[in-house]
């Protein structure tokens, strides 16, 4: 009776079955996620923190609502993320966990599902990466391990779509039963794996030797490689940002700059040419000009943000994380600090939040300093704006920001080591698995580049969009608010009050400091604006506005200094205002630094 009506209530149209989807990182948790729900997606935080949160509706099956919970290796929460996963399932109580395990790697994978199991929760296991175990030889028996655990056990591959439908049906079928009767009563880690081990042993074969030689390894082999590992990591960023800014981005860019933006503009003039000559200026030149400037850079940050999503899909970017914990610890910091940082190519502001999972106080506030001198999408526009009106389009710059960035990193890191030194403990050992080596799928790495470009319109829409009125009228008016010109008007008051800061840096090396003065103060409300600011404050166009050695100086320093608001706000957040405000003046220090001697040593060097 009582199964019957639960049935009919998580069958109909209103009702939802809530799946949670659990298990250890790079087990296929997202591929799967994305083929369960498709584009029926919505992302969050999760309540109090600002850790991602995903759900969305079944595409099959519009009763499922899927929730995807942070990888988590055990229910015994060690970092932030595992907490959050722990205490979903014990408060929340999802009507079912869909735990995820990677057929590849049972023994570690199913010591999760043993405490899953102690819930009173039903339990479906779906047994990913099956294309992957039969590449290794490896033959399992669900029927065997799902009498041996006493839930569902359904092979899929979520990468080839495979078991898909069987393990919609089984999540269906287990919303029905609520078991509460345990596996066994032992709590200690040596006896869950001798029971694990027990279950392995009646439901695995393993046709090929352990020591045959995958395909995996031998990449390995060559990635790497203690001379190869460095250079490989140097061509491969090398060859992205060609393809991203020089490539197809490039191109596609020049196609927005070049015909679109002034058939926009030829356009708007022609519709309002009854209305004031300011209004139309402000509407073609102000928020179009301003607006397309930014929005043309969109095409070069979707590819360079797709070949990003390709080497995490693929497996690389773990083992960039592994190259660079060496590096790293001579600055005090792991190869956890890098896994922060690399959130920073999307935006600071995660990257910042993600230092929640370092433990030691000093790496993770060096970490938060430091984190913003990674290139965000953002500063990707910025760089990307001067490589292709100030130095030809030559990707070689582009890359060479890129490294700067490395540098600097080392750099502050070093400094940032100075008044304290790291205490090394068994806490802050960096443990991490490389996952094998997969090839990216499409869908996914669409989705990503898609996702990264709409946040960019997103950006573009509202930010920019207002950025650029204020900018223009802030430049074609004076304090009376009458009409003038840039040289008279408001904003330039202000830039030729803050200009003489920056004319050590090559600023004015053309007479046009109070503008890119301007562009970089602009800089601290969304980097973007900085391009913006420079379309409208130069209708002449940049590059006769400023030398290269000048422009190359002026994007180290907008590179370097203090980041957006939003990051130095996450930034406060994270360590408090005290060391906020020290990491935004290190920031700032830094990077005038850095351009200064780049500027003077440069000027050297042609003299």
């Amino acid at each position: 009776m009582n199964k019957n009506i639960l049935y009919n209530k998580y069958n109909s149209p209103s009702a939802k079955i809530s799946v949670a989807l659990v298990g250890n990182p790079n087990c296929g948790k997202t591929t799967l996620f994305n083929a369960l729900t498709g584009s029926n997606q919505k992302v969050g935080n999760w309540p109090g923190v600002t850790v991602e949160r995903k759900t969305g509706i079944c595409q099959h099956a519009p009763q499922l609502q899927i929730i995807d919970t942070p990888g988590c290796y055990s229910l015994s929460p060690f970092t932030p993320e595992e907490q959050i996963a722990a205490a979903f399932l014990k408060r929340e109580k999802p009507d079912v966990i869909l735990n995820v395990v990677d057929s590849t790697n049972l023994e570690r994978n199913l010591l999760l599902t043993t405490q899953l199991s102690e819930l009173n929760i039903p339990v479906v296991v779906a047994l990913n990466m099956q294309d992957e175990a039969r590449v290794k030889g490896i033959e399992i028996n669900s029927r065997k391990l799902a009498q041996h655990f006493g839930c569902a056990f359904v092979p899929i591959s979520a990468a080839k779509g495979e078991g898909i439908e069987d393990l919609i049906a089984a999540c269906t079928a287990a919303a029905t039963s609520r078991r509460s009767d345990k596996i066994y009563s032992a709590k200690s880690t040596e006896e869950r794996y001798e029971f694990i081990e027990r279950a392995i042993q009646r439901s695995v074969k393993i046709k090929k030797p352990n020591d045959t030689l995958l395909y995996t390894d031998k990449i390995d082999k060559i990635l790497l490689n203690k001379w190869l590992a460095l250079p490989i990591f140097i061509l491969t960023i090398t060859a992205i940002f060609f393809v991203s800014v020089d490539g197809l981005g490039g191109m596609l860019t020049s196609l927005i700059d070049n015909r679109l933006t002034p058939l926009l503009q030829l356009t708007v003039k022609k519709l309002l040419k009854q209305t004031p000559q300011w209004f139309v200026l402000l509407v073609s030149d102000g928020i179009i000009g301003g607006v397309m400037s930014v929005v043309g850079f969109v095409p070069q940050v979707m590819i360079l943000f797709g070949c990003i999503a390709m080497l995490e899909a693929c497996g690389y970017m773990s083992r960039i994380a592994f190259i660079t914990d060496k590096l790293l610890y001579a600055l005090g910091l792991s190869g956890r600090s890098f896994v922060c940082m690399i959130l920073g190519c999307g935006c600071s502001v995660p990257a910042i939040m993600s230092t929640r999972t370092i433990k030691n106080t000093s790496e993770r506030e060096t970490t938060i300093t430091l984190a913003p001198f990674v290139p965000c999408s953002a500063k990707l526009a910025v760089i990307a704006f001067f490589t292709s009106y100030v130095f030809d389009g030559n990707a070689l710059f582009a890359v060479s920001f890129y490294f700067a960035s490395i540098a600097a990193i080392i750099v502050g890191g070093l400094v940032l080591k100075l008044p304290h030194k790291k205490e090394q403990n068994s806490d802050d050992i960096f443990l991490m698995e490389l996952p094998p080596y997969r090839l990216p799928k499409l869908q996914n790495v669409l989705r990503q580049m898609w996702e990264r470009g709409k946040a960019f319109l997103i950006k573009a829409g509202t930010v920019i969009f207002a950025a650029s009125v204020v900018l223009w009228i802030l430049t074609n008016f004076d304090f009376r608010f009458a009409q003038t010109s840039a040289q008279n008007s408001m904003l330039s008051r202000f830039g030729r009050l803050i200009a003489p800061i920056f004319t050590p840096l090559g600023f004015n090396d053309r007479g046009c400091g109070w503008q890119f003065a301007v562009a970089t103060v602009s800089g601290i409300v969304a980097k973007e604006t900085v391009v913006t600011t420079l379309q409208i404050l130069l209708p002449q166009g940049v590059g006769s506005a400023i030398s290269p050695l000048g422009a190359y100086s002026f994007v180290l320093f907008n590179l370097f200094t203090m980041p957006c608001v939003a990051a130095c706000s996450a930034s406060f957040s994270e360590q408090g205002w005290k060391k906020g405000i020290k990491s935004a003046l290190f920031q700032i220090t830094l990077a005038y630094i850095l351009s200064l001697t780049v500027y003077q040593a440069g000027r050297l060097f042609v003299t």
